[in-house]
């Protein structure tokens, strides 16, 4: 009898399967398909993992890419948010002056902002500016506590970003008056995070297996006796 369960076709490799063990040679997954878990038979790293991009609607991945701008097919790595703004000051009523560049066209009323300092990257992380109003987000329970968009308004892609308390988080909007220049706005969504970075030379562990959603593979070393496994899904 047949069986309709994604888990048990995904986590038994009923949607297929491939074997790899020889360094820089690609796996790719058959149309309408991707690579949504890798075991490691042995310990190894992995040249190339490319995530599947979904157009800022779908979770992120680990990944050995590391494009920062959605022009340039990221944020990958979930390091970005949704995207960035540069600041140039705050008040304590939660109101945030920005650069008028197009990329404010993703800024959206609810999403939750992250402050942190110019030198944050993907490759270095984030570095949060808890005295220019960061604060951790908690969004549910007893300590709830965030900044929310509330509305962004100004210029030609808005200039003048408007935020507020939610929860525990006064605190942190009175803070937001000592924002200046040498910080950017990250923006979180319930599909983009901040502050992770790329895999590069990274060793995993013999047995581990690593779950989401890629369109390629390359193993970072050959090696006869152990190599990965490739599982397909949907």
């Amino acid at each position: 009898m047949g069986q309709n369960s994604t888990e048990v076709s995904y986590g038994f490799g009923q949607m297929g399967s491939v074997y790899m063990n020889i360094s820089e040679k690609p796996v790719f997954p058959p149309k309408d398909h991707v690579i949504c878990a890798i075991q490691f038979v042995a310990a190894n790293s992995l040249l190339k993992l490319h995530t599947e991009t979904l157009d800022g609607q779908g979770p992120q991945y680990i990944t050995t890419e590391d494009d920062e701008l959605k022009s340039a097919g990221g944020p990958d790595a979930n390091y970005l948010g949704v995207t960035e703004a540069a600041a140039s000051g705050g008040t304590a009523a939660g109101v945030i002056t920005i650069a008028d560049v197009i990329a404010n066209k993703d800024i959206k009323p609810g999403q939750v902002i992250a402050v942190v300092s110019d030198a944050s990257t993907i490759d270095l992380g984030i570095t949060v500016d808890t005295g220019a109003g960061h604060i951790m987000p908690i969004y549910n329970g007893p300590n709830k506590a965030y900044l929310e968009v509330v509305s962004l308004t100004g210029g030609t892609y808005g200039t003048t970003l408007t935020v507020k308390a939610v929860g525990k988080a006064d605190a942190a909007l009175a803070a937001l008056a000592n924002i200046d220049g040498d910080n950017t706005i990250l923006f979180l969504d319930p599909y983009h995070g901040v502050g992770g970075t790329t895999i590069e030379g990274t060793s995993f562990p013999t047995g581990i297996v690593i779950y989401g959603r890629w369109t390629e593979v390359q193993l970072g070393s050959s090696d006869a006796d152990g190599g990965i496994i490739c599982y397909f899904g949907k």
